[in-house]
């Protein structure tokens, strides 16, 4: 099967919202909710990649629009559905992909201000754009949401204590939320990825590795990183009708790392680093 043939019509007229959307995994679900015919909200912090982001897209022929946005301020990410509802007057598919990690230090170093500040993005916010999608979802009777969780929820890598809680938190509201707007038709599940090479990702390799030493690749039974793509990919599929006897899940898209026993290579590398890092 080829992965890179899309059915156009699938997400036909839906309107989407994608956070975490200027680059990587983000931008990749953009692209492929846009090209399977979905009208989608682009949002993000950084405004100049998230325009380059938008352009890039709409020169392949996508419908998007972009609101430059910090989803740890309320009145920032209250605006979010409002301008997707005036802009195109419905409201289908919320993806809560943008994650702030913090800095990589051990928990008894870590500090309060910064397991709020990642709480307030990955988890606050998270649970207020799922209250406003809901509340727009309802009045049509049918919608879809899809959090980006992560593997470490259940696999977590030493000095990520108040990024790994923040993923375990988002697993059991993705459970709550299925259980309570299921009789309003509207799905709730999660996408965990695993290693997945970003441009972020690579590039906090290339910062962090010994020069001399090839670069970790991943303890994954597939033997690879994954790409963004592939993420866009089980994003879609969950949000789309292709998935309508869907909900609570959580679908791991790490190769296989989840259910390893190889040793891991990135943690071997960088397990013992306390310093700013993409985690999986």
């Amino acid at each position: 099967m080829n992965r890179n043939k899309l059915n156009h019509e699938r997400l036909s007229g839906l309107v989407a919202l994608v956070t975490g959307a200027a680059g990587g995994i983000g931008l990749a679900v953009c692209r492929r909710l846009a090209a399977e015919g979905a009208r989608v909200l682009m949002t993000d912090l950084d405004g100049a990649r998230l325009a380059a982001a938008a352009d890039d897209l709409r020169a392949n022929g996508a419908e998007v629009d972009t609101l430059v946005a910090d989803l740890a301020k309320k009145g920032e990410r209250d605006r979010l559905v409002p301008v997707a509802l005036e802009r195109w007057g419905r409201f289908d598919i919320l993806v809560n992909n943008a994650a702030f990690h913090g800095e990589r230090r051990t928990f008894l170093d870590a500090s309060e201000e910064e397991f709020e500040q990642i709480f307030a993005v990955n988890v606050t916010a998270t649970a207020a754009l799922c209250r406003a999608a809901a509340r727009a979802m309802q009045a049509q009777g049918a919608g879809a949401i899809v959090n980006i969780g992560s593997i470490q929820a259940g696999l977590p890598v030493a000095t990520y204590a108040a990024y790994v809680a923040s993923k375990g938190a988002i697993a059991a509201l993705t459970r709550a939320l299925a259980v309570e707007l299921a009789p309003a038709g509207i799905r709730v599940n999660a996408v965990l990825p695993g290693v997945i090479a970003t441009e972020a990702f690579k590039q906090a390799l290339a910062d962090g590795a010994d020069a001399k030493r090839q670069m970790p690749m991943t303890a994954a039974l597939l033997e690879r990183q994954g790409e963004a793509a592939e993420v866009a990919a089980a994003v879609t599929f969950l949000a789309s009708s292709d998935a309508s006897f869907i909900t609570g899940a959580a679908l791991p898209v790490d190769g296989g790392r989840s259910i390893s026993r190889k040793a891991d290579p990135f943690e071997q590398s960088f397990g013992d680093r306390t310093e700013s890092g993409i985690p999986e």
